[in-house]
């Protein structure tokens, strides 16, 4: 009889995760996902889980599309999402970033270094995402502008149209040179530091098991030393990992 419970066990655990998990990634984070959802976001995802036998379908909308998708269940999970109350009682979460980084505060550069905000500034954000439990606590004080792409931010800086925009500092200085901008629009001080995580829905009976997983396959890369290269950016003509809908 216990013969036969493992080896049913075993079978259920085969059953329940060769199949593919159904993931969404948003289309404008570069270089971490970029308009097609490729980036380094993606290679660390696709590769944590292949680390564990799991094969991943990616699905690329705008950010704000994927969250609401996998809180209905209609995805198994959505990333590049940051922790903080909202995103706590509305998702599952493992342990493990996916990433860490930090986002500041860019503005012009004929403006005072910007160190922190203040009543009545005009912010640029992006649509969805989250900047933190203190920024919420206080968002009332500012005049939001939200906007679906990094590139939107930047320009509405250059226009003078904001005071000044959070940005992810890698997102933007890819942008900031991709657009030759670094002679008009300058880094003030770090909002806060981002861990950047996979967000699982709170529908799915087997989230959980997926989060713990996706927690294995990073530690793992990890002390294989290929989590390091993954998270430097592509050589130029390399593939990326990710297998896209």
């Amino acid at each position: 009889m216990k013969r036969i419970l493992i080896i049913f066990t075993f079978f259920f655990n085969f059953l329940t995760f060769s199949t593919e998990v159904h993931i969404g990634v948003e289309n404008s984070w570069p270089p971490y996902a970029n308009e097609n959802g490729v980036g380094i976001s993606s290679d660390i995802v696709v590769r944590a889980f292949e680390e564990v036998g799991v094969k991943v379908k990616l699905h690329v909308y705008p950010y704000s599309r994927i969250m609401e998708m996998t809180k209905r269940g209609e995805l198994d999970g959505c990333y590049n999402v940051v922790r903080d109350k909202s995103t706590n009682s509305n998702f599952i979460f493992g342990s493990e970033p996916i990433l860490e980084t930090t986002a500041s505060y860019y503005h012009l550069k004929n403006s005072p270094y910007k160190e922190k905000l203040v009543k009545g500034d005009r912010v640029a954000l992006m649509r969805g995402y989250q900047y933190g439990d203190e920024f919420d606590q206080n968002k009332s004080s500012y005049k939001e502008t939200r906007v679906n792409t990094q590139e939107q931010i930047l320009k509405l800086i250059l226009r003078d149209r904001v005071d000044v925009g959070i940005l992810a500092d890698g997102s933007a200085d890819f942008h900031l040179k991709r657009l030759k901008l670094k002679d008009s629009i300058t880094r003030g001080a770090v909002h806060f530091n981002l861990k950047v995580f996979l967000a699982f829905s709170k529908t799915k009976e087997r989230s959980k098991k997926l989060a713990s997983l996706l927690d294995k396959g990073i530690k793992s890369l990890k002390e294989k030393g290929i989590y390091k290269t993954l998270l430097s950016k592509k050589k130029k003509g390399q593939k990326s990992l990710a297998h896209l809908n």
